[in-house]
């Protein structure tokens, strides 16, 4: 028998399927934070139909900002957002202290959820590792999304970590970033269907949705909203969505994906925003790539080749 709280812990967990844009941190020429282009990224954002915003994050330059910046973009995306969507703040750092501080910030803005990446750079066990959350989870009321990217913190998650971590109610899901779609469909079968699991990797969005993603939090949503928001749409409509469409749509998302790395990523989609018409500049914090004239050009030359980046021009901006 389902129990009260059993059914609104479910719902209030369904409120977070869907797709979240790891929102980029448009900057002015001189490496300060834009914060009218961000208001007007959010607003294009959910205009183009999505379902949530994850902030502060590697996208969002979160690392290479400081923590005042970090918590001016959150009250700035909270502000502009106006509760039509969730928001998810990124409060993770190396010190558990600063993720605390950022934490409470974040629940004090009144944000739907808070996550962390794991502490990375120094060695540090699995132990230690739920420690940190758990220690984050006890400063503040938030449900808690674990952040899983190894490729990036050289941190890999047990299985026995996930199936731990799922038993604090608190603690909600992950943001699984990693191309390894058996560990994802893993823990799914190890945490159960209300422990919930965001795709982290755009081009295999599809893919993760049958191994049992609940939606997706991605860095190229930024570029193509309109695109996942319609995949999303496909899936969660059907027991067995219309696998052509789903491939074309996959496949389009994937043909820009196949030309953004060849240059680099956060760059490459402020640049394409700024084509677009949404932020005021491609700016981007050092030591991140800056992008040559010809590069632009070649970039550029793609933009206005693709029906998929025209298709999300907005017009806000001078980019065109």
């Amino acid at each position: 028998m389902t129990t009260t709280n059993e059914t609104a812990n479910h719902d209030k967990r369904s409120a977070f399927r869907g797709i979240f844009t790891a929102l980029l941190t448009p900057l002015h020429k001189d490496g300060t934070i834009d914060f009218d282009s961000l208001a007007n990224l959010v607003e294009h954002q959910i205009s183009q139909g999505i379902h949530g915003f994850y902030v502060g994050g590697s996208t969002g330059e979160g690392f290479i900002l400081t923590t005042d910046e970090r918590e001016h973009v959150l009250e700035t995306v909270v502000r502009t957002a106006a509760g039509r969507v969730k928001i998810i703040a990124h409060i993770g750092c190396i010190s558990t202290m600063e993720s605390i501080r950022l934490a409470k910030h974040a629940e004090q803005q009144g944000v739907d959820a808070a996550s962390a990446v794991v502490p990375f750079y120094y060695k540090v066990s699995m132990q230690e590792i739920r420690e940190h959350y758990e220690a984050i989870m006890a400063a503040t009321s938030l449900p808690m999304i674990i952040y899983h990217f190894p490729g990036a913190t050289g941190v890999s998650l047990s299985m026995d970590f996930y199936e731990l971590m799922s038993r604090n109610p608190q603690c909600i899901g992950v943001k699984f970033t990693s191309l390894n779609l058996f560990e994802m469909q893993q823990i799914r079968a190890r945490c159960g269907r209300e422990f919930l699991i965001f795709n982290g990797h755009d081009e295999i969005y599809s893919g993760g949705a049958f191994a049992g993603a609940d939606g997706a939090i991605g860095s190229t949503f930024n570029m193509m909203p309109g695109l996942f928001a319609q995949m999303y749409k496909l899936i969660a409509a059907e027991e067995r969505p219309h696998m052509p469409t789903l491939q074309a749509l996959q496949s389009e998302a994937n043909e820009v994906i196949a030309h953004m790395i060849q240059f680099d990523v956060i760059p490459y989609e402020k640049y394409m925003l700024y084509l677009q018409g949404v932020i005021s500049s491609w700016t981007v914090r050092q030591p991140l790539k800056q992008f040559t004239e010809k590069e632009r050009e070649q970039i550029k030359a793609f933009y206005e080749g693709s029906d998929v980046l025209c298709r999300h021009r907005n017009g806000i901006g001078t980019g065109h």
